[in-house]
């Protein structure tokens, strides 16, 4: 047998010319007609495919929340920063109060119970920072900072 570095280049291009379709010029259906006639089935090909590229959007579209929230979190770690720790003994008084003003329906009650359920001055403590905490949090957010 000869060695394929026998033949000059030329050669070849016309070898394969002649043995190939040239599909340059064909339309989408000739494609199509040429894919079927050959028994080529093209649609588990073209929906894996599709599972491709929508996994990549939504990956796109994931990197781009963290992205946004990579960036808001330097503006909520400032404002919860600048948050001062609540002080004195009616702290029970206050959390009813603020319960009462401030939230209604099932939230109100929902804190109410959790209120009641609070054990010591230290558990109150913590949730009435958490209610002013999300307060300030929220009133940034009206504001359109966030």
């Amino acid at each position: 047998m000869k060695s394929i570095n026998e033949y000059d280049e030329r050669v070849w291009i016309a070898f394969f010319d002649f043995v190939f379709l040239d599909d340059r010029d064909l339309t989408r259906a000739q494609v199509q007609t040429e894919l079927r006639d050959s028994g080529i089935d093209m649609r588990p090909a073209l929906k894996k495919l599709q599972g491709i590229l929508r996994k990549a959007r939504e990956a796109e579209t994931g990197r781009a929340a963290l992205e946004a929230a990579a960036k808001s979190r330097a503006s909520v770690m400032e404002k919860l920063a600048r948050f001062k720790p609540l002080e004195g003994p009616s702290i029970r008084a206050k959390l009813r109060s603020m319960i009462a003003d401030r939230l209604q329906g099932s939230m109100q009650a929902v804190y109410a119970r959790k209120l009641e359920d609070a054990g010591s001055d230290e558990d109150l403590k913590s949730l009435l920072e958490d209610i002013a905490r999300l307060d300030a949090l929220a009133e940034d957010g009206e504001d359109g900072e966030t």
